[in-house]
């Protein structure tokens, strides 16, 4: 959270600023039409998610976007009252007449129920202020329905900037980088859902003039292929609004794609731009953002995706659509074939020249773009147009968070994440053309929608299940092993090692206090024998708990931590002898180091830490274990402890900056 710490601390100690912010997006948010143009949900969960997070005050932000958001609709009804039928030629609402007349139609249909509301209706909710105004409702009761819905409207906003404040707070008790990543990741999906909305509304004036004349050019035309285009893309067609978005999209793509290739393919090599995306998310690495991102990856693994292509091509077999199947099958052969004879590989980031299957373009990305885009393409058909909207934004966002993962992993370059995304965005627009003119009948997409998430879910919860540990080895970060004979480990080597655990940012943590020559097995033993708790590899199931915040300590696992980029291999507590005050945390970690043995294989160097934990409560909403420094009267009792193990040799004992690092290893 270091990154973030200047900005989260600016805004505690100048909250009047914070404050007038949240209330001008608010009222911006509801005045007329303008409102169409201002982000205020991003901001206002944003803010929220501060009030979360402990940096601004919860009821000065709840009343600031409540107050915000009846001040707008005043200003709306005013200017409704005071301007009456003359609003209609004014700007901007000029430009929005289908707008203006969706508004009069809903006010006339609701009556004061619409200014309740109409205020969480889409598209609309800018207007009908205004459009109340006109129709001279009356002051007070407008007043006392736009207080009653404001509040409702505040509290939906901030509330679940609150709880995702919570949720960012305990990532970073997580981890630190955590809730960094996450909230990079929150903050692409965001912008992308507001451009979602921005494209869904605020250009709707001037695209359909501008489909209406191209339709007009096309319907004119002596091609009987450009006739068909015409009455495809026609504004009153309920498809044509997606068919061109994914049009343009296409054509967007492929210009991208020139200006990309061209530059990888003169180069031959990666770019400054790709190097450096590269370590800022190598830095991010951290053990619950593998456990996440690395499943999220999982689910667009090549037998995920088909099992999830394979409900619509039963569907449209069943509906004997052979044309629509074979179109979906065409599609991804041609994805297949890109990766397969087009495809040309650059030495992949962090994992060694010797993994051939990263290449350009990434082939995780191209198959789960081009899977998601014939899904949205077939079941967006026939709906409103924010319903297909809401689909194709959701599709777009699984696309980026699988892409996301890549990076995060570090196993593709942003040039081979960003060239899987525009070809895949040009075959999903291939085949929305080939789809649009193939009639599907009554064919349920709401239906067919929820069958293909549903086999995605069992796909990718089996495929997750079966082989997570495996992916978690293959994206471990790749480094080189050191050996050293016993005599020089002895000598000098162990202090060629860290004398402190070094997080993801770089910094050294808590101090090494024993290192260990022999297996996991044999430490996990020693514990054992000296009255220490075993705990398993963290995962995700072993963060639930602390979301109940009366939970007692000992039913919680340890914070997960992580040595150079690894989580340790060994965790072990010693609870005190009033438990609920605490306990010793012992963490081993696995080094790249090994020394020979005169009986056996060499052994692998463990490193190991001694941490105090005491528990945590936030805001009565989770708790979580608070790391502490343990004592040197700790640490000391617990090297003693293992020293005197009669099955433990002690090898060498040497004072470094304040404290003493122990050798063991186990007894032959």
């Amino acid at each position: 959270m270091e990154q973030l710490q200047p900005y989260l601390d600016y805004f505690a100690l100048h909250p009047n600023w914070a404050l007038a912010l949240v209330f001008l997006i608010a009222m911006g948010e509801a005045l007329l039409v303008i409102g169409l143009f201002v982000p205020s949900t991003a901001v206002l969960v944003g803010a929220g998610a501060l009030v979360g997070a402990g940096k601004l005050p919860f009821w000065p932000i709840m009343i600031a976007a409540i107050l915000g958001c009846v001040a707008g609709d005043q200003l709306s009804f005013w200017a409704g009252r005071i301007y009456g039928d003359r609003l209609r030629g004014m700007w901007p609402l000029r430009n929005y007449p289908h707008l203006l007349a969706k508004g009069e139609a809903y006010v006339k249909e609701h009556g004061g129920k619409s200014i309740a509301i109409g205020r969480f209706v889409p598209g609309i909710k800018s207007v009908v202020p205004g459009i109340a105004g006109m129709f001279g409702m009356s002051q007070t009761f407008f007043l006392s329905v736009n207080i009653a819905s404001g509040i409702v409207w505040g509290a939906m906003h901030v509330l679940p900037g609150v709880l995702l404040g919570q949720a960012i707070s305990l990532a970073g008790e997580l981890s630190g980088r955590l809730a960094v990543v996450l909230l990079v990741l929150l903050g692409i999906l965001a912008i992308g859902g507001w451009l979602v909305r921005l494209l869904a509304t605020g250009i709707s004036p001037y695209r359909k003039a501008a489909q209406g004349r191209v339709s007009a050019w096309a319907k004119a035309s002596s091609s009987k292929p450009v006739r068909r285009l015409g009455h495809v893309i026609a504004p009153e067609n309920p498809n044509s609004v997606l068919l061109l978005l994914m049009i343009l999209v296409g054509l967007a793509a492929v210009v991208t794609l020139v200006d990309l290739l061209s530059g990888l393919l003169l180069r031959q090599a990666v770019g400054n731009f790709d190097r450096s995306l590269f370590n800022f998310f190598s830095e991010l690495r951290n053990v619950p953002g593998d456990e996440i991102f690395i499943r999220i990856t999982m689910m667009g693994d090549e037998l995920v995706l088909y099992a999830m292509l394979a409900v619509p091509l039963l569907w449209m077999a069943t509906l004997r659509k052979w044309r629509a199947c074979i179109a979906i099958i065409v599609t991804m052969a041609m994805a297949k074939l890109v990766l397969i004879g087009f495809s040309f590989g650059l030495p992949a980031p962090g994992l060694g020249a010797q993994q051939t299957d990263f290449r350009f373009p990434s082939g995780h990305v191209l198959l789960t773009g081009t899977a998601f885009g014939i899904i949205a393409a077939m079941t967006a058909r026939g709906l409103s147009r924010w319903s297909q909207a809401l689909i194709a934004a959701g599709s777009a966002m699984a696309v980026i968070a699988v892409a996301f993962s890549r990076l995060y992993l570090g196993v593709n370059w942003f040039s081979d994440v960003a060239g899987g995304i525009l070809i895949s965005g040009i075959l999903a627009v291939v085949f929305s053309v080939a789809i649009s003119t193939i009639s599907l009948g009554r064919f349920h997409p709401l239906a067919l929608l929820s069958g293909t998430l549903a086999a995605l879910l069992v796909a990718g919860g089996l495929n997750i299940a079966s082989n997570f540990e495996k992916r978690e080895e293959r994206y471990q970060p790749f480094d080189k092993f050191s050996q050293f004979t016993q005599a020089d480990y002895l000598a000098n080597g162990w202090a060629k090692l860290p004398g402190q655990r070094i997080n993801l940012i770089g910094k050294p943590a808590e101090v090494f206090v024993v290192h260990w020559l022999g297996s996991q097995q044999s430490l996990r033993e020693a514990l054992a024998r000296n009255h220490f708790k075993l705990w398993n590899r963290w995962g995700w199931r072993d963060a639930l708990p602390y979301l109940n915040p009366r939970v007692a300590l000992t039913d919680l696992s340890p914070n997960p931590a992580v040595h150079e980029g690894l989580r340790a291999k060994i965790t072990a507590t010693e609870d005190d002898a009033a438990p609920a005050q605490g306990r010793l945390v012992l963490r081993a970690y696995q080094t790249n180091t090994k020394v020979d043995s005169a009986v056996g294989p060499p052994q692998r160097v463990y490193v190991v830490n001694i941490t105090r934990e005491g528990l945590k409560p936030n805001l009565g909403m989770f708790a979580v274990p608070s790391n502490q420094p343990a004592s040197a009267d700790e640490v000391a009792g617990v090297e003693k402890n293992l020293a005197d193990d009669p099955a433990i040799e002690t090898l060498g004992r040497n004072d470094v900056a304040g404290h003493t690092v122990v050798i063991l290893r186990p007894k032959s």
